[in-house]
């Protein structure tokens, strides 16, 4: 009823956000963990994809595959650093997704509501 576009891509945005934070959680528990393969989500190209077509922004896929950076002496190649960083970039896009969304319904509130 209250959809439209830009929900809809926020929402799928979201949904890859949330993904790539299970993943870099995922990851970061495993630091130590002996031949442990890290993984990475993307979802943005996609997405693109999808508002470029004009296509609905919930078909784009979320597409999760083990990355094939370099790995350490005990055969695990999560890099802690560059995890960390992710973790607090996708945190701040999550937090971005979130207020816009709230943002996006408080127009609407006052359109339904004349002014």
């Amino acid at each position: 009823m209250l959809q439209d576009i830009s929900i809809d891509a926020l929402q799928a945005a979201m949904h890859g956000l949330s993904a790539r934070e299970k993943a870099i959680s995922n990851n970061i528990a495993n630091v130590n963990t002996p031949y442990f393969t890290a993984r990475e989500v993307s979802f943005e190209d996609q997405l693109s994809r999808a508002l470029e077509a004009g296509e609905d922004p919930s078909t784009a896929g979320i597409s999760a595959r083990y990355t094939t950076d370099a790995a350490g002496l005990n055969g695990n190649n999560v890099d802690i650093n560059a995890q960390t960083l992710l973790g607090i970039e996708t945190k701040m896009k999550m937090e971005l997704a979130l207020r816009a969304t709230g943002d996006r319904f408080t127009l609407m509130r006052s359109a339904v509501r004349g002014g």
